[in-house]
């Protein structure tokens, strides 16, 4: 009966081990994932700054206006535009200056584009582009190059004939022969078809590192707006230069809010701002399941040690020598880090596919990103281990025998 007691307990002792052992490895292999993905996000927005957003940020300065919010007419929003432009250009300091509606980065597709010619097969085949509304000289200001055709000159005006300006992604889809200029679009909201004279880079518009998507630009002169954000070239450091705009501009427009100023940095900078609360998170909660399975991992061994104090008594009165008990905890421990390991690993992948889209300029299955993360994990794995192994080390062979 007494044996059969002792087998009961040994076998419960083993099966809590056991439980202990799944649940540590998932705790290893959940903090691993996440320091994973940590890295990667990181490692990811370093990259994203040496990024092409296809315009020039470098000396680049927006300021965000909205005269039909202060109760401006048309013909005084109109006024507004044009003095704001002439005393800003003339100001030291400044390479060039003009408007735009969209704010880089911030853009939003509209539905309804239509191409003379094209037919539309379906309901659903309906074209989607980003539509910004451009003064003359944005393309140089922005940096935004004009690959054929030409720029938006002071020649197109309301009483002449309605044009636009396509990206390099709507010439390629619509006419990849080649023979974009010339031809008529017609932009959602309006009636009018508009003739191509220009063919630009393709830019990111929404988002960094985003695929290639279509744009169209339209003449100011040409489709009023009532909101629209200044765009400065300069040719020192573009945060001296804001607040002399500013000043400028309220000169101009009192009534007007112009406290929304960005550099070309800022605009980047905001453009990540999603990753780098991504960091944060994953950081904060990778460390937190890193903790919690060093704090499983010690108690686990710290368990198996006193479990195995005859044991180990044993095996140091036929010579063990301390190393040899230390190695045989730390392997013990290390052994279930390891099966956390590969089972994280595989998880990171998995994962890392699925953010491949969000990440800049690495690959999902980033080496240096797996290996820091693998660094950090086993170095405070290690020492979790080791405290334990050390004390089993300690223990006195013949007290061990006696108690056990």
């Amino acid at each position: 009966e007494t044996l059969k007691q002792e087998a009961h307990t040994v076998g419960r002792v083993r099966s809590k081990i056991a439980l202990g052992n799944a649940v540590l490895a998932g705790q290893v292999a959940l903090s691993f994932l996440l320091l994973v993905t940590a890295a990667l996000v990181l490692r990811s927005i370093g990259r994203a700054y040496n990024i092409d957003p296809g315009f020039q940020t470098k000396h680049l300065a927006v300021i965000m206006t909205n005269p039909g919010q202060a109760g401006y007419s048309e013909p005084r929003t109109k006024a507004f535009y044009k003095e704001v432009r002439e005393r800003v250009a003339a100001m030291p300091g400044i390479v060039s200056v003009s408007w735009a509606s969209d704010l880089p980065l911030w853009a939003r597709p509209a539905t309804g584009l239509r191409i003379e010619g094209r037919v539309q097969r379906s309901q659903s085949d309906i074209l989607v582009s980003i539509v910004n509304i451009v003064d003359t000289g944005y393309f140089e200001t922005a940096g935004v190059p004009i690959d054929r055709g030409r720029a938006f000159t002071n020649v197109d005006q309301p009483n002449t004939t309605p044009v636009a300006i396509i990206n390099e992604k709507l010439a390629h889809d619509q006419w990849p022969g080649g023979k974009a200029l010339g031809k008529r679009i017609q932009i959602p909201g309006e009636t009018v078809m508009r003739q191509i004279v220009g063919i630009a880079r393709t830019a990111n518009y929404s988002s960094l590192a985003e695929p290639p998507q279509p744009c169209v630009y339209v003449p100011l002169y040409q489709h009023y707006s009532d909101a629209m954000t200044l765009y400065l070239r300069t040719k020192g450091d573009p945060q001296q230069m804001l607040l002399p705009v500013q000043r400028q501009i309220r000169g101009v427009g009192p009534e007007i809010w112009v406290n929304d100023m960005r550099t070309g940095h800022q605009i980047i900078d905001n453009g990540l701002f999603q990753a780098k609360m991504a960091v944060a998170l994953l950081t904060v909660f990778g460390l937190l399941a890193l903790g919690l399975a060093s704090i499983g991992l010690y108690g686990i061994l710290a368990y198996s040690v006193s479990q195995r104090t005859r044991e180990i008594g044993v095996r140091m009165a036929l010579g063990a020598t301390r190393g040899a008990v230390v190695r045989l905890v730390l392997q013990q421990g290390m052994s279930l880090v390891a099966i956390g390991v590969l089972i994280g690993f595989a998880a990171a992948l998995a994962v890392g596919r699925l953010l491949s889209r969000m990440l800049y300029g690495i690959s999902s299955s980033d080496p240096a990103s797996i290996a820091a993360a693998a660094f950090v994990l086993l170095a405070v794995a290690f020492i979790a281990c080791y405290v334990p192994a050390r004390r089993a080390s300690k223990i006195d062979p013949l007290i061990a025998l006696r108690e056990g």
